[in-house]
């Protein structure tokens, strides 16, 4: 008689993407997840097949939760720099809490190097899909006349997405919410004038 399952995968998802967050996929073993999720290693081989199946679960359900939340704020109506803003205050506050552990995204892409070509090229496919939503703010805030017209509006996604990638990476040495705001006006800055 087969086993029935004795874990609920969200759970198992949830607790393994943690570890890969703080840890990096490289620096995590199987042991730390069995340890984090308290599934035995033949149901987490059973499961998602290795390491790596793991890991890319966990990508689809952090980008799941994580886009979401960026979707809210993206796509509330009237589009324009106001959604760019909320979503820059957001940032801000996480950013600054003391508590900031970065983007698992961002985390991964920074330790680049060491994963394979099939890894890196599914972490680029996720954050693209938030470069896509703030070309789609930054085009409705110039038709609206909030960005001048001969500004280009890819590439201030582009400056945007790198803005937001190194906000994460400087919110895991806990700077103070000033300077954040301070550097964040000055950036808003070059995107209006």
């Amino acid at each position: 008689m087969p086993r029935t399952k004795e874990y609920i995968k969200e759970e198992v998802l949830e607790a393994a993407t943690k570890v890969f967050w703080k840890r990096g996929f490289k620096s995590t073993s199987m042991n730390d997840i069995v340890s984090a999720t308290s599934l035995n290693k033949h149901s987490m081989y059973r499961e998602f097949e290795n390491k790596e199946g793991l890991f890319l679960a966990c990508i689809d359900h952090y980008v799941d939760k994580s886009t979401r939340f960026i979707a809210d704020i993206l796509t509330e109506k009237p589009l324009g720099l106001g959604n760019i803003k909320a979503f820059l205050k957001n940032r801000i506050e996480y950013a600054s809490s003391g508590e900031c552990d970065g983007c698992l995204l961002i985390n991964t892409t920074v330790e680049n190097k060491t994963l394979d070509d099939k890894l890196n090229k599914i972490v680029n496919n996720k954050l693209h899909g938030q470069k896509t939503m703030l070309h789609v703010c930054l085009a409705a805030a110039q038709k609206n006349g909030e960005i001048p017209k001969e500004k280009d509006c890819e590439i201030l996604a582009d400056y945007l997405m790198c803005f937001l990638e190194g906000l994460m990476i400087v919110g895991k040495t806990n700077p103070t919410k000033e300077s954040l705001d301070n550097i964040t006006g000055t950036m808003m800055r070059a995107i209006i004038k």
